[in-house]
């Protein structure tokens, strides 16, 4: 019973989850000041025209802006409660729209599709007649990034596009101060649609689920690059791999100890290239491939990671060797076949948070009815 009513609890949870996304998937692009005097400064990049409201607590007075002038930049001042939000009013064609910048901690939040569909965002999933790039950097601010680009606490950031473009999120939170990632449904990928996504987020603990199972070359390339809180790494359910897919994926991630298991067979050129290099503390990694003959599939992608570790390996799989491309020396190896039997999975306890989102085992999110296999948080997990 007791089991019964937790299980019941993370369904009401979900659902209710499920509705604060829907309400942030019709709220524009928004921003709230944490402190008096944050000046946010909005570039436009293309030759495109939109219009801001931008709307102080205490006065609701709203005020309209257009532009059309290429690299024209606006700089509001706000005070703290102060919320600006940003919608496309009109566009003909692009590819880089807008780079945002803030001088002091901002919270965001909403649906950044705002800036992408002029006829109305609410609702758009297809990004697929859009040019490429369309929110690529949009809070990148050179190497070192943005920092004061923050997660509110109670609302959040969606991304809802289950049809991709290339490079259409490409570098866009890079160097941000997030904490939580928004999810990314998609099951079918673009050509750099997640390169250097969320790189160097140094206070970004845990990866949104990954459900993709179509992956196109360099799509997770540097995804998390430098993410030194990174702790829980998303699984990686694709079986057919791609050019440099994953190359760099968690490179400098210092404080990961234990990796995605990595089921695919066959790899490609450069797949796992760099994929963990750096990775001072891991100490685990499970690859079941059997043909690693693909031109860099695994080179340098182990360097640097923690001394001692355990490495399990697909049975009868003699082709790992012992240097820069394949199983740091030191480490123990396993055959699949020696380990636990059963699925690499746990039990949901008692404390785990229910309002995590649930997919099934092809990537698509669920709200579960029956005892069975899920992804939760980017875990396989075994729902009672």
């Amino acid at each position: 019973m007791k089991r019964l009513l937790l299980f019941m609890i993370a369904i009401v949870a979900l659902t209710i989850d499920s509705k604060a996304q829907d309400d942030m998937n019709s709220t524009p692009l928004s921003f709230e000041a944490v402190e008096d005097g944050t000046e946010l400064t909005i570039k436009n990049k293309n030759a495109i025209s939109i219009k801001v409201t931008h709307s102080h607590n205490a006065s609701g007075n709203w005020s309209e802006n257009t532009w059309y002038n290429q690299d024209e930049t606006m700089t509001v001042t706000l005070s703290a409660g102060d919320i600006l939000s940003v919608r496309l009013y009109d566009a003909n064609t692009f590819e880089e729209n807008f780079n945002i910048n803030a001088s002091k901690d901002i919270y965001v939040f909403g649906n950044p599709l705002s800036l992408v569909f002029s006829g109305g965002f609410s609702g758009k999933t297809d990004l697929s007649g859009c040019p490429k790039s369309v929110l690529k950097e949009l809070f990148r601010i050179a190497w070192p990034g943005n920092p004061h680009i923050k997660n509110h606490p109670e609302k959040d950031i969606v991304l809802p596009a289950t049809t991709l473009k290339e490079s259409c999120y490409q570098g866009m939170f890079y160097g941000t101060g997030l904490t939580r990632a928004p999810e990314l449904p998609s099951t079918t990928l673009a050509f750099r649609c997640y390169y250097f996504m969320f790189a160097y987020c140094r206070d970004l603990t845990a990866g949104p689920a990954l459900p993709a199972t179509t992956l196109t070359d360099e799509c997770y390339h540097a995804m998390f690059e430098g993410c030194s809180s990174l702790t829980d790494a998303p699984a990686l359910p694709a079986m057919t791999l791609t050019y440099s897919c994953y190359d760099n994926m968690f490179r400098d991630c210092t404080s990961l100890t234990t990796a995605p298991d990595l089921l695919a067979p066959k790899l490609d050129q450069d797949s796992y290239y760099y994929m963990f290099n750096g990775c001072k503390q891991l100490n685990y990694v499970k690859c079941l491939a059997t043909d690693i003959s693909a031109s860099g599939s695994t080179g340098s992608w182990l360097v640097g990671v923690s001394p001692t570790g355990t490495f399990v390996k697909a049975d009868g799989m003699n082709d790992w060797t012992n240097d820069y491309r394949g199983i740091p020396e030191s480490w123990i190896v396993k055959k699949e076949s020696e380990m636990p039997s059963g699925i690499d999975a746990t039990q949901v306890s008692n404390n785990q948070d229910p309002r995590n989102h649930v997919y099934d085992l092809q990537g698509r999110r669920v709200e579960p009815s029956a005892k069975g296999m899920y992804i939760v948080n980017g875990k396989k997990i075994l729902l009672p």
